[in-house]
């Protein structure tokens, strides 16, 4: 930084130090999600440009960090939603919960990766599209740059390409490189004893003196998110945001409400013993299925 004193004003103004996040003068999008918009060079999703997320599995939750965003582009332009190649059919209730119009989507199927590849570029050429989002589990770099082109054709795109975490080594000419993962419930910190610890057939055991539950954003259920690239110094560590939907993790607050009061109903001393797992579990599907 202190080089650049000495340079032209002409010149210095031009020079991005490589320590620091680059002012973009080009149009962004906010994620909806305050930790991740400050690492962001310009504050948000940049538009016109190619995104790509990483993730261990395709039907990996994603929805949390991405409909934020997606909803708030889709109602300011009122254009539509591609989602091509999607790995599940879209459940429509989630999405209108989210704020996002259901009669906005266009689920668009592909068997083949030219397919696949063909109808992204399509969605792109689309005025009436105002976010693609592909999943492109076989995409190749040459792909990948003909998606990127694209989408710089359209200043006001917002495209995000979802691949495999296994792509991780590949090169990527995506403007925003980002890996999401599940951070699963830690169990053991809210003071639950594994299923190591019983006997088979048995179901959870809770100790009384640790009878209090509580659903809070240090055992709940998280996406790790981490910067692969930007145009910035590397991320210092991974950003965690709710892999819940607010209104899923209000259920879940009411929830545990109820869970304490029962807990604090057993005298002191006793074990409250689930004879049914599937009443034990409920809650780690549901938080990990939003």
């Amino acid at each position: 930084m202190r080089a650049l004193s000495f340079l032209p004003s002409s010149i210095s103004t031009s020079v991005w130090p490589a320590d620091e996040l680059l002012c973009v003068t080009e149009r962004v999008a906010a994620t909806g999600h305050a930790a991740l918009d400050a690492e962001l060079p310009g504050g948000g999703w940049p538009l016109g440009a190619l995104i790509e997320l990483l993730q261990a599995a395709p039907d990996a939750p994603i929805w949390p960090l991405l409909l934020p965003a997606v909803a708030a582009r889709q109602r300011a332009s009122g254009g539509a939603v591609a989602l091509v190649n999607p790995p599940h059919e879209p459940f429509l209730p989630a999405f209108t919960a989210g704020g996002l119009a259901a009669s906005s989507l266009l689920w668009v199927r592909g068997e083949t990766p030219v397919a696949q590849l063909w109808a992204t570029e399509q969605a792109l050429r689309c005025a009436d599209v105002a976010v693609a989002l592909a999943w492109l589990p076989r995409a190749r770099a040459t792909d990948l740059r003909r998606l990127h082109a694209a989408a710089a054709l359209r200043a006001d795109s917002l495209l995000f390409v979802l691949r495999p975490e296994a792509a991780l080594a590949a090169n990527s000419c995506a403007r925003l490189r980002l890996r999401v993962a599940v951070q699963a419930q830690a169990h053991e910190r809210a003071g639950w004893r594994d299923a190591s610890s019983r006997g088979a057939g048995e179901g959870r055991v809770r100790p009384r003196a640790q009878a209090n539950p509580v659903v809070d954003e240090d055992i709940a259920p998280s996406l790790c998110v981490d910067i692969l690239k930007r145009r910035g110094p590397p991320l210092a560590a991974p950003i965690h945001l709710p892999a819940q939907a607010p209104p899923l993790r209000a259920l879940l607050a009411a929830s545990a409400q109820q869970q304490a009061a029962r807990f604090g109903a057993v005298a002191s001393g006793q074990v409250l013993w689930f004879d049914d797992q599937k009443e034990s579990h409920a809650l780690d599907r549901l938080a990990v299925a939003a």
